[in-house]
């Protein structure tokens, strides 16, 4: 089965048990420009990396470089650069009032996910439509949703689902970066910039489902 076989099944699959208003997305993070899948073009704006989810969500492909990204801290969670130092260190949060002092922004921001691998760029597309085997996979969706995909995680491991989030980086850090990192999957709540500029609705949550992960959930949601 090949590789866009494979994600049309998953894709079907979700779609079949989760209601959804735009397409799972699949992402795929490359280290040169030699490794890009055939069939891609380069994003022709420059705009945030919730921003190419949604897009990607709505029925595009593409590929950026850290030259189309525009927020430099979701470039850096995603592993398309280091993380800029001022939001590594908690200031750019404490000036926005995000948190009682320095010391605690700084204790937040240690925690958050970042791919630390650096990497030339990285493929977005539909999952339906994605003919390379995605890193992760973010599926935005209603907490009905997010309860299913839940549903279908513990119906193989019997185990209470951890998530972490704090309402900051949310597609990038915690929907792709934390799943990537972990070989895991993650819920979050969103963030403020993901709900403007990618416009996540209120009711919606995301899911980031890591490829070592997406053939269990598929599993157990088949089965519930």
């Amino acid at each position: 089965m090949t590789n866009l076989e494979k994600n049309q099944k998953y894709c079907e699959a979700i779609e079949s048990k989760i209601k959804l208003d735009a397409k799972p997305v699949a992402m795929k993070l490359i280290k040169t420009e030699d490794d890009l899948p055939e069939g891609y073009d380069l994003i022709d704006e420059k705009v945030r990396h919730c921003e190419m989810v949604r897009k990607a969500s709505l029925g595009n492909k593409f590929y950026s470089t850290l030259e189309e990204q525009m927020c430099l801290g979701g470039a850096g969670a995603i592993g398309l650069r280091d993380m800029p130092p001022k939001l590594a260190n908690g200031e750019k949060y404490f000036s926005l009032g995000r948190f009682q002092n320095l010391e605690t922004a700084k204790k937040l921001t240690s925690q958050l996910s970042i791919v630390e691998d650096e990497h030339w760029g990285i493929v977005y597309a539909p999952l339906d439509e994605a003919d390379f085997e995605a890193d992760v996979i973010e599926i935005i969706t209603e907490p009905v949703g997010g309860m299913k995909l839940a549903q279908s995680i513990v119906y193989k491991t019997g185990e209470k689902i951890t998530p972490s989030f704090a309402g900051i980086q949310s597609l990038c850090g915690d929907a792709f970066a934390n799943p990537y990192i972990t070989d895991g999957i993650n819920f979050t709540l969103g963030c403020d910039g993901s709900r403007k500029a990618a416009d996540i609705k209120d009711n919606e949550m995301t899911v980031g489902i890591s490829a070592a992960k997406i053939d269990e959930v598929i599993s157990g949601l088949d089965s519930i």
